[in-house]
């Protein structure tokens, strides 16, 4: 059955009820103006039209009124009969309808009339049928009135006469409800509407004390129906009014507690980078879903409520970790796991009165058994908690992130069917699929509706009054309150921290320049608000001639055009940093502009920066360089952002003094002169610093121990030149396959040592094999096939391990060096037997 079928069931049944609700009417038209002609039904109907317009009482919060006109539909069915009756139902629903009719739902005459009609159908279908059913039953009830023989059998006739006429007047209704929203809740809307069978005994048992009076007394006895219904009018409407404030009183406080939770949930979202979008999105998708799945109502107010609450144990979690960008380490991972669980036990203790906390404790666990917190697989998910994961998944990977781009409609659709059977279950991924264009026109529909006209507002915070939309404007998006940017501000301060903190792990044992600015220049944007379309980042180095600053590395928008300009120490605002080695913002960007030798033209480009912030590069009282900001994002450098550029400078300039050191060593002592490479000393003067340093790390500094084999018999044949050569070549070979972070040490005339930063014994074993394979290969081009016997042999030791000084290490080392010797040796020997 699909959607635009079911759209067109409501309209089905209107006009079936409202045509026979017309054809009734017109059958109790042609019997009553039928001779002779009955005054008393005239009478009886000008009487009730009266005062049912004067006495009708709405019920808050329901679709009926209570009304007098009931009394005389029963009266008229005693005194004239059913097609009298069934007209003045007719007249007098007409009347109120007329009365009660809002034109904005029904704004064209054509559809007005239909809205009378439909209402007349609804009483005169049920009279008509009930009327019918109690003459067959009963026989005419005005020949069982006034006989003391059959009073009893009267009584019962009006009873369940009124019982017939409210329950099959509360199923119509109930009906139309139903098909309007897709689900009939028999039991929910009988419950609701109970009282509608209240009225009719009441209106019954009125009708039949007027009618003795009638009886007794003739037909203007009918008159004294004006104290009777005063009396009931009077004492209904106290009650009705207390009724109606403590519904009023109900639903502002279910408002209460869906303002108390949504607001909970947004200061949770917020931290996650979560939008009130991307709630009020899932909501539509898990409580249609849960529609076309018949869940009870129960299970949908429980959807509606996860889709806000699911992450709410993420309270519970570290901001750094939730606001990390890259991916989270394996201890990391178990902290973030921990939310479903928590989340459960904080909501557990509300006790909702629909099923929640397993939707929370679960909306992570996988169709596979692979999830968490506990694994469990297939149908042993709770199907509310199946239904939210593929929906919120769906929804939220197509949301943008600080640490990836939000993918596309089909790219989504794509990874739902690709998962299929394995984080999701695969019958639930179908039918969201499969109706997914009609949740899209329900979200359009949303959007729609909250497009609100929004005059200028002043408020008394300062983030309200900073922001003055244009009069007449619409907004899709309401405002964003001031304490979901204050948790932002938060957030984004968390993650600007732990992006400094990765900029120091990443520069740890980094020693070339390039790579050190490129470490600090791709995290900028985490640092600070960033943006390389908008703002450049240049770093300037110092020379050692003329102690100009040439631009080493610029990153950004038009970095291309500072490349190769220099700028002098005491010119411009990063000459001034560099000659006083302090830090300056917040001026205007032109100063360096124009010193730093760029063209007029590119000068005018480039103007449009508003402005600038520079900070010097160097330790203690040396400088060697500056790193500056010229920006259009920000109109001015806030002090916690300069607080953590500062920081950034220190830490670039850490690692620029080691590159330094680095480049220094290049042509020192502790530089190999044949190779180029670190030479003995070089190591023994950086063992200390590297231990302190390889202590933070989750694996301790390794070395490796290589030993060319028989080299030294090789040379002695060869010339000193073509010996010189190769060892270089092998030098060269051997540092090709380390990682850029490793440092490649010539020890001695044939033997190399590798000095491996945070390795796993994994990464050492096939840095160890590489090396051999790559000397073992490249033999044939170093060497004539008669001397080509060369081979090399590997040994490792791990601070800690085995053993906390430099002598240690390398004896260790030189151990499992001669072990894998001997290991080699035999394998050799048995291949050659």
């Amino acid at each position: 059955m699909n959607s635009e079928q079911n759209n067109n069931y409501p309209k089905y049944y209107k006009w079936l009820v409202s045509s026979l609700g017309i054809g009734i009417t017109g059958y109790a038209i042609w019997h009553i103006f039928s001779p002779p002609f009955n005054w008393q039904w005239l009478g009886l109907t000008i009487f009730a039209l009266v005062l049912s317009r004067a006495t009708t009482l709405r019920v808050f919060g329901s679709l009926e009124n209570i009304t007098v006109s009931d009394t005389f539909i029963f009266l008229a069915v005693l005194l004239t009969g059913r097609e009298e009756a069934l007209l003045l139902a007719a007249v007098v629903t007409f009347s109120e309808s007329v009365s009660g009719i809002d034109r904005q739902v029904a704004p064209s005459f054509v559809k007005r009339q239909l809205v009378h009609a439909f209402n007349i159908g609804l009483i005169g279908i049920p009279l008509f049928l009930s009327t019918l059913i109690i003459k067959l039953t009963f026989g005419p009830l005005n020949h069982l009135a006034h006989n003391s023989y059959t009073f009893w059998f009267y009584g019962l006739g009006l009873f369940c006469f009124a019982v017939l006429q409210g329950a099959m007047n509360i199923s119509l209704v109930a009906v139309w409800v139903g098909l309007n929203n897709e689900k009939i809740i028999w039991r929910e809307w009988f419950k609701e509407t109970s009282w509608v069978i209240v009225t009719s005994l009441s209106g019954v048992l009125m009708a039949a004390i007027v009618n003795a009076l009638v009886h007794y007394f003739g037909f203007w006895a009918v008159l004294l129906t004006i104290p009777l219904i005063g009396g009931a009018y009077g004492i209904a409407l106290p009650y009705l009014k207390n009724i109606e404030a403590a519904r009023k009183h109900s639903e502002e406080m279910d408002k209460l507690h869906q303002r108390t939770l949504e607001a909970f949930a947004t200061a949770v979202d917020a931290k996650d980078q979560i939008t009130h979008d991307h709630v009020r999105r899932v909501q539509i998708y898990a409580e249609g879903m849960a529609r076309l799945l018949n869940l009870s109502e129960l299970d949908i107010k429980a959807l509606h409520a996860g889709a806000l609450l699911h992450d709410i144990g993420k309270i519970a979690v570290p901001d750094y970790i939730i606001n990390k960008p890259g991916k989270l380490t394996a201890f990391e991972f178990d902290k973030m796991k921990q939310h479903t669980s928590v989340g459960a036990q904080i909501l557990n203790q509300i006790q909702f009165p629909y099923p929640l906390v397993p939707i929370v404790h679960y909306h992570h666990e996988r169709w596979d058994g692979k999830g968490y917190p506990e694994g469990l697989k297939g149908e042993n998910i709770p199907l509310t908690a199946r239904l939210l994961s593929v929906v919120d998944c769906f929804d939220a990977v197509r949301e943008d992130r600080q640490y990836r781009k939000g993918m596309t409609r089909e790219q989504a659709i794509k990874l739902l069917q690709d998962d299929r059977n394995g984080a999701f279950d695969a019958a639930l991924v179908d039918l969201f699929i499969e109706n997914l264009p009609e949740f899209e026109k329900q979200i359009a529909r949303m959007k729609e509706d909250a497009k609100v006209f929004k005059p200028i507002e002043v408020s008394q915070t300062d983030a309200i009054r900073d922001a003055k939309p244009a009069a007449g404007l619409i907004e899709d998006k309401p405002a964003i309150p001031a304490y979901v940017k204050t948790i932002r501000e938060s957030r984004e301060s968390s993650q600007e921290s732990y992006a400094l903190y990765g900029i120091a792990e990443n520069l740890t044992g980094v020693l070339d320049f390039r790579q050190a600015f490129e470490i600090v220049a791709n995290q900028m944007d985490s640092v600070i608000r960033f943006d390389k379309e908008n703002d450049t980042c240049v770093f300037y180095w110092l020379g050692n001639e003329d102690r100009a600053a040439v631009v080493e590395y610029a990153f950004g928008v038009q970095a291309e055009k500072f490349k190769g300009c220099t700028i002098k120490p005491g010119e411009g605002v990063t000459g001034w940093v560099l000659a006083n080695n302090k830090s300056f913002a917040n001026t205007d960007p032109a100063l360096d502009l124009y010193v730093l030798g760029l063209s007029k033209d590119i000068s005018q480009q480039l103007e449009k920066y508003n402005t600038l912030a520079v900070f010097p590069l160097g330790k203690g009282e040396e400088v060697f360089g500056a790193m500056a900001i010229y920006t259009r994002t920000l109109e001015k450098f806030q002090d916690d952002q300069i607080q953590r550029l500062t920081r950034v400078s220190a830490l670039a300039s850490e690692a620029l003094k080691s590159a330094r050191l680095f480049a220094e060593v290049k042509n020192s002592s502790m530089t190999d002169a044949l190779t180029g490479l670190p030479n003995a000393r070089f190591l023994r003067e950086t063992f200390g610093r590297e231990k302190q340093l390889s202590a933070a790390d989750e694996y301790e500094l390794t070395f490796l121990l290589a030993d060319l084999s028989i080299f030294r018999q090789v040379t002695d044949k060869i010339e000193n030149q073509r010996a010189d050569q190769t060892i270089r070549q092998i030098a060269l070979m051997l540092k090709s396959q380390i990682r850029s972070a490793d440092t490649l040490v010539h020890y001695l005339g044939d033997e190399f040592i590798v000095m491996l930063r945070n390795a796993n014994p994994e990464n050492v074993a096939d840095v160890a094999a590489r090396i051999q394979s790559a000397v073992i290969e490249c033999r044939p081009s170093l060497l004539s096939v008669d001397e080509a016997m060369l081979g090399i042999s590997v040994g490792h030791a791990q601070i800690g391990k085995d053993g906390e000084t430099l002598e240690k290490l390398l004896d260790a080392a030189q151990m499992r060096m001669q072990a894998d010797r001997s290991a080699r040796r035999s394998i050799s020997y048995a291949y050659a037997a």
